[in-house]
């Protein structure tokens, strides 16, 4: 029998393997994303992936594995495969490539929600990510409008407390567009320097958004701790870091905790349970969706204000075309020209903005609006 100090080397050695091997698998995803582009194929086939589960769900009966588990592990092999498909073949329709360097804003600082997330969404760029944290969602946009950084992250809803109304302002406003998005499962937890009895938090620093997302256990179980809001998570757990008091505690990300000394005293504290927040890729440099792609279209409008049912008339030509309305909401107008009162709405579009479909809602509408401006096209990340 082997001992103990064997096997972790020949499960070291096994792992090595299976890493090469899935790098060999990436490279071989190149080449069919190539050839799908050529060919005008779309990135996903159904009826393939279900045939291949099949199959390697039988292979591995008879290996004496769980068929369930290698499913579950072919299916995030294959869901990753998808993803580096699209990114290659969006790069190499819009004459770019992820071979290269890039510069990247988000908000708060190493171990924020926002800087997850530019993890995950710029992972497959083979360069050098440079990533500037920010104070507020204005700074990211201006340093994208000002081209020194390529691209900006921002949070623009949760599944909990909704829109995050700061960034839609932004939006009126920016002269980039959005070129991607990403959805980020959040991890809620309470951080602190040492595990206290909650009855003994007295004072609570978070985001407004975590507060707001976890209201309901704050409610229940720290109904008289004084909460004190932060630009950002991280500035949060920066403060309690700093204080060093058991009393004080921040709400945050669970993997964040150890950038700051801090230890998760309770996990997954949300109101929701499957929390998550999509964020926003923008750039000066809109981006061509190609056809073969699942494509999302953002759009902001105002209506005739003084035309009844202008609203209804604009809303009629995505429905009567069957096209599919994700996200419909409206904030005050911003500019200082505008009505009293005078809403600007924001919609998310299940379809291409270069389909003749949808230029032709965009002139079919025109009458019913006063302000028209397409925020960005860019492929569709959200899972149905």
């Amino acid at each position: 029998m082997r001992d103990l100090l064997q096997c972790r080397d020949d499960i070291d050695r096994i792992d090595s393997q299976i890493l090469k091997l899935l790098q060999e698998r990436m490279d071989v995803a190149t080449d069919i994303a190539s050839y799908k582009l050529a060919h005008n194929q779309s990135i996903t086939d159904s009826v393939r992936e279900h045939s291949k589960l099949q199959t390697l769900r039988a292979k591995a009966k008879d290996l004496g594995l769980p068929p369930s588990y290698i499913s579950d592990v072919y299916k995030l092999i294959i869901r990753h495969t998808c993803s580096v498909e699209q990114e290659y073949i969006v790069a190499k329709a819009n004459e770019s490539s992820i071979d290269r360097d890039t510069s990247v804003a988000y908000l708060g600082t190493k171990g924020s929600y926002s800087h997850v997330a530019t993890c995950r969404y710029f992972e497959g760029y083979k360069g050098k990510l440079e990533a500037q944290g920010c104070s507020s969602f204005a700074e990211i946009a201006g340093l994208v409008e000002t081209g020194k950084c390529e691209f900006g992250v921002l949070p623009i809803e949760n599944s909990s407390s909704g829109s995050i109304n700061d960034v839609l302002d932004v939006m009126q406003t920016t002269k980039a567009s959005i070129v991607g998005e990403i959805f980020v499962p959040i991890d809620h937890a309470v951080l602190g320097i040492e595990n206290i009895d909650l009855k003994k938090i007295t004072d609570v620093y978070s985001h407004p958004q975590p507060v707001t997302q976890c209201s309901h256990w704050i409610k229940d179980l720290l109904p008289h701790a004084n909460i004190h809001y932060t630009k950002a998570t991280t500035e949060a757990m920066e403060i309690v870091s700093k204080l060093k008091n058991p009393a004080h505690i921040a709400i945050g990300s669970h993997m964040a905790a150890s950038f700051y000394n801090l230890v998760p005293i309770v996990d997954n504290i949300a109101n929701n349970i499957h929390n998550f927040t999509r964020f926003i890729v923008i750039s000066m440099t809109p981006i061509a969706v190609p056809q073969s792609i699942s494509a999302k279209t953002s759009l902001s409008f105002s209506v005739q204000k003084y035309q009844p049912g202008s609203l209804i008339s604009v809303l009629s030509e995505f429905s009567k075309r069957n096209i599919n309305m994700t996200k419909l909401i409206s904030r005050p107008k911003i500019e200082a020209s505008r009505d009293t009162w005078e809403e600007i709405f924001f919609t998310d579009l299940e379809g291409n903005i270069d389909a003749p479909v949808m230029q032709d809602i965009l002139e079919e509408i025109k009458p019913f609006t006063n302000s028209l401006k397409v925020l960005g096209c860019y492929p569709n990340s959200e899972v149905k």
